[in-house]
């Protein structure tokens, strides 16, 4: 369904819906899809949240596909 370099809006467990590109699927242990943050005013929404997201550098996030609610257009 989904496939690497999409980019999907993704309800956060901290609560903002924020959108991600998929980079890479790992299955074992644990079904999961290795992403990075799209835009900025996500991780200051994820910041806002309470979510001790680093000011500088990795934007990497793990997504499960229950997480997922669509692609982007």
């Amino acid at each position: 369904m989904y496939k690497k370099g999409d980019i999907v809006l993704v309800s956060s467990r901290a609560g903002p819906t924020v959108y991600v590109e998929l980079l890479k699927y790992v299955a074992k242990p644990q079904d999961y899809w290795e992403a990075i943050l799209v835009y900025e005013k996500d991780i200051e929404a994820l910041r806002k949240a309470g979510v001790p997201y680093p000011k500088k550098g990795e934007r990497e996030v793990w997504v499960f596909d229950e997480e997922i609610i669509k692609k982007k257009n």
